[in-house]
């Protein structure tokens, strides 16, 4: 067995889902896999690996002269008193993730802010002196990006568009804004796998793309140094990132928003195993998107690092067999009878945030209209076939807080007695939500989980009342 089946194996036997897992080499894609029912065209989350990408804006901002990373934080807010400890932050700083916090703050929460996320950051107590303790946080990054986009004149999407953007051919990307209009920093980037692959070559050559120099030239050598040797991102509490324990075991550095290794790889990585890995010695990317649950995606990088290392000196894995295993649909079964009825049900206050149910069943398909805090969404599902649509239903509290307006998600229905199992695949994130509506009677039960979240993956059960 190859060392890329054994990873794969060990990943399935993990629990870890993967759903693409793209390698170049030697100047060419030596392995395209794609885990059903993701594909090539559609976008991915990135999460936290769009910090890697903020901070190519900032190289590209000092390299025009719009900023230096020397230039303190606090000149570029409106700041009465910032304090003496903010005043000595520097963007170097924020690069580095040593601010002199004492905690990391995080995208599923800074998302719930009806104000600016900067604020957030500038909220916080700055309580030991910058540039010296690690505190991994997702609004570090995004005043970063609230930094470009004041010294640029336009938010980060837009100013990396004709700089980094359209030189990789990268033309469908998503990039989520705060209530303020800023590029969201630390997470929020959707695009391609194969365009995510494209960043990593690009930083593999050092910032040549096609024989022509798109970053500026010393970047790559800066951002992918390890400028904190031991960093550890915290231990997450459903709030916030706490400095870990003792016993924590730095298994990685730190450079301008990529993690490093000592064996000189570097990795732009997210939440729920999003990882592009460059291996320079290797002349090699590997890029890897899933959904891997807390706290296995923290075994990632590691497991990616071994693997790939025994891989690279293998003899090129079969492609064309791979693909083909990893875009076999999952069945959907629905035994025993199936009922056909149209029915309404109310919903008193509830932590799922519904507000009514109808449900349309035939001996085909199940079509749901919910009402919840965000309006009304209408989803079909098939019964023993899949159901392609975008919806904007209320997903956000288990979804790290992300809410689309309109996803793209596979939906399919199976009965088992008077029980009613709904699955959506969401085709552009980790996340799979399946739905249990129990029917008593006049009354219906309303349950809701998750297969992966950053806080609870299930939500009380919610109780409906038949509408007369």
């Amino acid at each position: 067995m190859s060392a890329v089946e054994s990873f794969l194996d060990e990943l399935a036997t993990r629990g870890m889902r993967v759903h693409s897992l793209l390698v170049h080499q030697g100047g060419a894609t030596t392995l395209d896999l794609w885990q059903w029912p993701h594909e090539p065209e559609l976008k991915h989350k990135l999460h936290s690996a769009t910090k890697s990408f903020t901070a190519t804006a900032v190289g590209f901002a000092e390299a025009e002269g719009l900023l230096d990373l020397e230039d303190p934080v606090a000149d570029f807010f409106e700041l009465r008193e910032p304090g003496e400890n903010l005043s000595r932050m520097r963007v170097r700083d924020l690069l580095t993730m040593r601010t002199g916090h004492a905690r990391g703050l995080s995208g599923a929460t800074t998302r719930l802010r009806k104000t600016g996320w900067a604020g957030e950051f500038l909220e916080e107590p700055v309580v030991e002196r910058p540039g010296r303790t690690f505190r991994y946080s997702s609004t570090t990054s995004h005043v970063l990006s609230a930094i470009v986009q004041k010294v640029a004149g336009e938010p980060v999407d837009e100013y990396l568009r004709p700089r980094l953007f359209e030189p990789l051919g990268i033309t469908d990307h998503d990039w989520e804004r705060d209530p303020d209009g800023v590029s969201s920093g630390g997470n929020g980037l959707s695009l391609r796998p194969r365009d995510l692959l494209s960043f990593g070559v690009l930083y593999l050559q050092d910032g040549v793309w096609q024989g022509e120099r798109v970053l500026p030239a010393g970047w790559v050598r800066k951002a992918s140094a390890t400028h904190v040797p031991r960093a550890v991102s915290g231990e997450w509490n459903g709030q916030e990132l706490l400095p870990a324990g003792p016993d924590a075991v730095a298994n990685s550095g730190y450079g301008y928003q990529f993690w490093t290794s000592a064996d000189g790889s570097y990795a732009a990585s997210g939440l729920f195993g999003q990882e592009c890995m460059v291996f320079p010695d290797q002349d090699a990317v590997v890029v890897i998107t899933g959904a891997m649950p807390d706290p296995s995606y923290h075994d990632l990088p590691r497991m990616l690092r071994e693997a790939f290392r025994r891989a690279f000196a293998e003899p090129a894995v079969n492609v064309d067999r791979r693909v083909e295993q990893a875009r076999e649909p999952e069945p959907l079964a629905s035994p025993g009878e199936r009922p056909a009825f149209v029915r309404t049900y109310d919903f008193e206050p509830n932590d799922q945030g519904v507000r009514s149910v109808s449900v349309e069943a035939t001996a085909d398909a199940v079509r749901l209209r919910i009402e919840d805090d965000r309006g009304t969404h209408t989803l079909d599902h098939g019964l023993e076939k899949w159901v392609r649509q975008r919806t904007g239903v209320s997903v956000g509290r288990l979804h790290h807080s992300y809410q689309d307006d309109a996803a793209p998600i596979l939906a399919g229905a199976t009965w088992t007695g008077d029980v009613l199992d709904l699955t959506w695949h969401f085709l552009e994130g980790p996340f799979i939500d399946r739905l249990t509506l129990r029917f008593e009677g006049d009354a219906v039960v309303l349950e809701h989980r998750v297969n992966v979240n950053s806080g609870p993956t299930v939500l009380p059960p919610a109780r409906g009342t038949a509408r007369a």
